[in-house]
């Protein structure tokens, strides 16, 4: 795996694990299609789709083009006359003719508009070649000066010309509408599978991504706080679908875009050489405009970082701004920052309004005047008129040129976005795995626990420094000394949520290194000072994930003393809980943590300050359950209340690191040292 260089100094307030700044846009690019392709089944679908629909939306207007000049406009053409016509005309039968068929100008006449009325000349006539009519002599003054029989064309004769164009007409309306119903379910179906397969996307990142935190080793999460963690999983993992769905609308954009060029080109092939003219001005354009608006993208991101991190500062430090007085310079200090991100939107908004879609809209204007003047040079040059079918055909093409366009400029912003969020999702994914993990087969441990010249530093801060203790299978251990003395240290190493760096851990004689970290933890009862309950009930929240019966775990809670409490609701151990057992008590949330390590029976027990936030009277009640769980476990307890372990096998007291005092309570109360210090120091604080 590549590995990418950290530069806190980019951000201030990033962790040793945030390196997403440094991915190369082309790498995250790669990996986003990595996991789209798992659903290439639904993306070749969804271009298929799109194809299909842009083929017979480009079809729409040569049907609209056809209904205009061969129907519609098509009587101004020329007509000859037959036996048996498709119109009768002053009771001569006439059908339409090109002009580059006719041989002779015998039995032809022309049907033009001109000056709002329909005129019926003997021979071939454009409308283009007229000047003006002589309403007295019955004659065209042609621009050459000479002149043309001609007859005014009434309604109900221009009716008989219209007759045979009704049922090509209503043909055409069907079709046209039949494509409309078409391209409807072809755009369903695409938006379908195409959304389908950016779920997919997501939620696959996000199993990934979660299966990634079982796997990290707990150095991260005390690294990355819990709400930035919590954020890259969820926020993060939709900017990953939002650069797919970007790169998926660009892509399409540029599909779509090189199918209209195809068609434009077979219409005419100079007029497309023209518009060809636009791409290298879009192209420029596009590139300025990106690198000025992200400038101000990055740092109205950066700000948005800073007015939260501010924000959550401010909440959580709102007794001590109150206490001092700071309110107003709190204030003030919010109202900068709020200010400069203002400033920053307001420059970006700026750039949006004079080079984002308005000049993008004259680029396609004036290619729309290009067109304009191109016919109309060619109208007045007599090389050709233009149709009103062909100039629609051709304006609805070029609009169709800018539409995608400006849906690859419309992403271009959460192009930018979606790099970020994707990077900082596959920087979660990158990061370096914990190691020895796995499970086999639950061992079964006798509790002998042995430190040998065990040493361990966090960083640079050495936290234990050469320790060796030895505790039998089945003792009562307590572990005492200030804070940051190394207590709960030694108990992580235990459970191996850290590596050993020096010296060695032996579980029954054997090195516990010969065993994967679950076996190990396997064998492990751990209570916290503050348990962890999780959304559901009091059952799922003993059990977790251990089959056991009602009566199970009802027998175990009674073993504990916990039974009452559960009895006490009408609902019993099938009690809901609130957010984080908000509907319970400090002391029935130990006793639930206490029920669950019960319930699995482990030989190692380690409580790691589980009494030191609860009264009295709980804690004579912790007291008992703790009997009851530690008989027969070899059992650790990180004491902040001496009075948890006076009755322990042997105490260890640590300072600084080391072991300065070992014994029972009676004898290092004997023998004067820190311990007794310790001791009469709370005792006396407590009268």
């Amino acid at each position: 795996m590549q590995k990418w260089k950290h530069n806190p100094s980019t951000n201030p307030q990033a962790s040793k694990y945030d390196k997403y700044a440094n991915y190369p846009a082309e790498v995250v690019l790669k990996r986003v299609l990595k996991y789209a392709w798992k659903s290439k089944v639904m993306i070749i679908c969804s271009l298929l789709f799109l194809i299909g629909f842009t083929y017979l939306e480009l079809l729409q207007p040569k049907l609209i083009d056809r209904m205009l000049d061969d129907e519609l406009l098509g009587v101004q053409t020329t007509w000859i006359q037959k036996d048996s016509g498709t119109v009768t005309y002053q009771d001569k039968h006439y059908d339409k003719i090109a002009i580059e068929d006719i041989q002779t100008t015998d039995s032809i006449i022309s049907l033009v508009y001109f000056d709002g009325s329909y005129y019926q000349l003997e021979g071939v006539a454009t409308t283009t070649l007229l000047e003006r009519y002589d309403e007295e002599n019955s004659v065209f003054v042609l621009k050459d000066g000479t002149t043309i029989f001609s007859s005014h064309v009434s309604k109900e004769q221009l009716r008989a010309f219209y007759q045979p164009s009704i049922a090509p007409i209503t043909k055409l309306l069907i079709i046209y509408g039949s494509l409309t119903l078409l391209i409807i379910i072809l755009r369903f179906f695409q938006h379908v599978f195409f959304l389908t397969a950016s779920m997919r996307l997501t939620l696959d990142i996000r199993k990934d991504a979660f299966a990634k935190l079982n796997r990290l080793p707990m150095e991260y999460f005390v690294a990355e706080p819990s709400g930035k963690i919590v954020t890259k999983i969820t926020s993060d993992s939709e900017g990953v679908r939002g650069l797919y769905q970007v790169i998926f609308s660009i892509l399409t954009a540029f599909i779509s875009l090189i199918m209209v060029y195809v068609e434009l080109f077979r219409v005419n092939w100079q007029l497309s050489l023209i518009t060809l003219l636009a791409t290298p001005v879009i192209l420029l354009w596009m590139t300025v405009y990106r690198k000025a608006n992200n400038k101000y993208h990055h740092r109205i991101r950066e700000m948005n970082s800073i007015i939260n991190a501010s924000m959550a500062q401010y909440v959580d430090g709102m007794a001590m701004i109150q206490q001092f007085n700071q309110e107003k310079a709190m204030t003030a200090e919010y109202d900068d920052l709020l200010l400069t991100n203002y400033g920053n939107k307001m420059k970006a908004l700026k750039i949006n309004s004079i080079f984002g879609g308005e000049l993008l809209l004259l680029i396609q204007n004036a290619l729309l005047a290009v067109i304009i003047y191109y016919f109309g040079r060619r109208f007045l040059g007599h090389e050709g008129a233009i149709t009103a079918g062909a100039l629609y055909l051709y304006v609805t093409y070029i609009n169709k040129i800018f539409d995608p366009i400006r849906e690859i400029f419309a992403n271009l912003n959460a192009l930018e976005d979606s790099f970020v969020a994707s990077s900082r999702i596959f920087d979660l994914l990158d990061q370096e795995e914990d190691k020895y993990l796995g499970m086999h087969e639950r061992p079964q441990f006798k509790g002998d626990i042995h430190f040998h010249h065990v040493t361990f530093a966090y960083d640079e801060n050495v936290v234990l420094k050469d320790i060796n203790l030895h505790v039998t299978p089945g003792q009562f251990i307590g572990l005492v000394g200030h804070t940051g003395s190394g207590k709960s240290t030694m108990m992580i190493l235990l459970q191996r949520f850290y590596d050993l760096q020096e010296g060695q851990i032996l579980i029954d004689h054997q090195d516990f290194m010969q065993y994967t970290k679950q076996e190990v933890r396997s064998n492990i009862g751990y209570v916290l000072q503050e348990p962890a309950l999780f959304s559901g009930t009091i059952k799922s929240n003993i059990t977790l994930g251990y089959e056991a019966t009602d009566a199970e775990v009802e027998h175990v809670l009674e073993m504990i003393g916990g039974k009452k409490f559960v009895q006490d609701y009408p609902e019993g151990i099938h009690t809901k809980l609130e957010y984080l057992g908000g509907n319970l008590s400090t002391g029935e949330k130990q006793l639930i943590s206490f029920a669950r390590i019960l319930l699995r029976n482990p030989s190692i027990l380690i409580l790691d300050e589980a009494t030191a936030n609860i009264d009295t009277e709980t804690e004579i009640l912790i007291q008992n359950a703790l009997k009851v769980l530690a008989a027969g476990r070899t059992t650790f307890v990180v004491a902040h209340r001496l009075s948890t372990i006076r009755h322990a096998d042997n105490i260890f007291v640590l300072d600084d690191g080391r072991i300065v005092e070992q014994g029972t309570h009676e004898q290092l109360y004997q023998k004067g040292g820190k311990y007794r210090n310790m001791y009469e120091a709370q005792y006396n604080q407590n009268k």
